[in-house]
């Protein structure tokens, strides 16, 4: 229920009588300056400025584009220049001109330059003769092939016939693809037995420009566009030819059947030596220009190392867009500020009569403020009280979390010691094997020392001595389960320590039909524990991995690792059933096991954890995607030597 007793009258009962602004004079004279002369003349210096800077910042961009884009048009073509100079060496091309001309050597040169053309990522490879005629080429076998195409009339086939190295761009006649031709005599420069050709396709960098929606084309010396993103500029030209140039071009066939028409321009005016703004009308792809006239900016730079020219167009609405969108803009700040402007004269009548409201008032909301206090103070203290219970039941969860604490401790020590017999007859196993080589050194020590073979009978001492600081470290074992407190960490060798596992499981009747790859090996890799107790981890792992693959006929087991900066994990892997769902959120509990009755304890994992953690370390378990268990140790890595 809310209490009403101190409500105050509403507002707009005291406030009828407010002011109308617009009604103010000195208000309607501001308004009339601000929108009509401050705000047309500053959105105009606004406009003519962004223009200005927009164009000084569009120049300094496509500078660094066309730098990129000339870059990347030299290096397109000179990663090609060693490649018919190498072609001209080849001895199946040279094989051509020895003798007569047979047709497997033809054919074995055209299967030759078709796996040069795949191996380069070239447009064609082809081979002629001093008459001009292909005899080979990598496109025998398609409908537009080159061989026995005469080319005689080609530029670039007349420089090789000098014996210098030809460059040359044109429309192919037969395969109506343009394309960039580098040549190289085959044979001695004063005796040319014929002609290597690479024709080198440009269509990487056209499509490049298209993807990237990029404006920009390549005009040659004669002002023709042999390169562009868009399809419709090609083999245009920026300027009318003269009719005796354009009879010269088309007797030269360097542009194949192109009729070469040229855009239509109208004014034109110079920015800069590189920048010029000019109208155009677009070309289309069926070889008109649109009726529509379009501004556009040029900027021109040459192709360093060719005769070639990069233009990148940039379209004028675009800048257009720029003022405009800059204009909306300072339109709405404009409009900002003058509501501002209107709000705060607003503001400033609605606050002089609030104040006299207020002290009007001033008695009521006293009353008011003084009830809301002892409120205040009757609220805050049944939270204090709120607050105290809260800390004694907070209490009270902690103590019972410590006892559930000491309580798992207390039941993993009690596991530990109820399976001690069972690790005592396992390490009596394993102490077997120790024992029957120790006997054996010293048997054949023996007879050794009979023969006067000293330097052997030092080495089977040494083995003895070996075996027997084993046997020390078997028994040792056995203090794990004896003790609460883990011991202190230092740094160990896991190459060292899995190995010295292997060898420990090698006398154990399941490892018959187990492959064990071992991607470790002698890596270099130091962590911090104890080599006896990540010992016993491992094998825990590595035996209970052998029993689940006890009825498979070849089993197989992955020990591998993955460094950090900090932490090294071990990773093992076998071939068996792997877990359930289920299984995985319990397999670390004490006392579970997924083995029969009779046949496991379920504390081995469960020792094995806590052990993992007085390292530092975590181990963890889940199912491969192949099938089978994996094992993660993760362990803190030490630092060498």
């Amino acid at each position: 229920m809310t209490d009403t007793s101190f409500e105050l009258p509403p507002y707009s009962e005291l406030n009828d009588d407010t002011t109308d602004l617009l009604k103010n004079r000195s208000i309607k004279i501001t308004l009339i300056v601000l929108l009509c002369v401050a705000m047309p003349l500053s959105l105009w210096a606004l406009a003519q400025w962004t223009y200005d800077a927009s164009l000084g910042n569009l120049r300094q961009q496509l500078d660094s584009r066309m730098k990129l884009y000339s870059s990347n048009i030299v290096s397109e073509l000179e990663k090609y220049e060693y490649l018919p100079t190498i072609l001209a060496r080849d001895p199946i091309l040279k094989s051509l001109f020895e003798g007569d001309m047979m047709d497997y050597r033809i054919d074995r040169a055209n299967r030759h330059l078709s796996a040069i053309r795949d191996t380069a990522e070239v447009s064609a490879v082809y081979v002629m003769n001093p008459q001009g005629n292909t005899i080979a080429a990598s496109n025998w076998e398609e409908e537009a092939s080159f061989v026995g195409k005469n080319f005689q009339f080609r530029p670039y086939f007349k420089n090789a016939m000098t014996g210098k190295t030809g460059h040359y761009f044109a429309l192919g006649t037969t395969s109506k693809i343009p394309g960039y031709y580098l040549s190289h005599p085959i044979g001695d420069t004063d005796d040319v037995n014929g002609v290597v050709v690479v024709k080198v396709s440009v269509a990487r960098l056209e499509e490049a420009w298209a993807t990237a929606n990029e404006e920009v084309i390549v005009t040659d010396s004669n002002g023709v566009v042999i390169i562009a993103g868009q399809e419709e500029w090609k083999f245009r030209t920026l300027k009318p030819l003269s009719e005796q140039k354009r009879s010269t071009l088309i007797l030269s066939r360097q542009y194949s059947d192109a009729k070469l028409i040229p855009v239509e321009m109208g004014r034109q005016n110079t920015i800069d030596e590189q920048t010029v703004r000019l109208a155009i009308r677009q070309p289309k792809l069926e070889g008109q220009n649109s009726k529509k006239w379009e501004d556009i900016y040029l900027r021109s730079r040459p192709v360093l190392g060719t005769d070639w020219t990069i233009h990148y167009i940039f379209r004028e609405a675009k800048l257009r867009e720029d003022v405009i969108n800059t204009l909306i803009i300072a339109a709405f700040a404009w409009l900002i500020t003058i509501l501002s402007f209107l709000y705060i004269v607003q503001r400033r009548n609605m606050i002089t009569h609030r104040l006299a409201y207020q002290e009007k008032h001033q008695k009521t909301l006293e009353q008011a403020a003084i009830e809301l206090e002892h409120r205040v103070k009757r609220r805050t203290q049944a939270l204090s009280e709120a607050n105290n219970r809260l800390e004694e039941e907070i209490k009270e969860r902690l103590k019972a979390e410590n006892d559930l604490h000491m309580a798992q401790d207390e039941l993993i020590q009690a596991g530990k010691l109820a399976a001690l017999g069972q690790m005592a007859a396992g390490i009596t196993h394993e102490m077997n094997q120790p024992l029957t080589a120790i006997r054996s050194y010293s048997d054949n020590a023996t007879v050794l020392l009979d023969r006067g073979r000293l330097d052997d009978v030092h080495s089977n001492l040494q083995q003895i001595s070996d075996l027997c600081a084993r046997l020390g470290k078997i028994s040792g074992q056995l203090k794990v389960f004896s003790r609460k407190t883990p011991s202190e960490k230092e740094p160990i060798s896991l190459s060292k320590v899995i190995n010295e596992t292997l060898a420990l499981l090698e006398s154990s009747a399941k490892m018959g039909n187990v492959t064990i790859h071992n991607e470790i090996g002698k890596q270099d890799i130091m962590v911090l524990g104890e080599p006896i107790r990540l010992e016993q981890v491992l094998i825990n792992i590595l035996r209970n991995a052998l029993d689940a693959m006890a009825d498979q006929s070849e089993a197989t087991i992955w020990i591998s690792c993955q460094t950090t900066q900090t932490r090294v994990s071990i990773l093992i892997r076998d071939t068996g059933p792997g877990f359930k769902e289920e299984e995985l959120d319990r397999i670390f509990d004490p006392f579970f096991t997924t083995k029969e009755v009779g046949k496991g304890l379920g504390l081995g994992l469960s020792i094995s954890s806590r052990i993992i953690q007085d390292f530092g370390g975590v181990l963890k378990a889940h199912n491969h995607v192949d099938g089978g268990a994996v094992f993660t140790i993760e362990l803190l890595q030490a630092a060498h030597g």
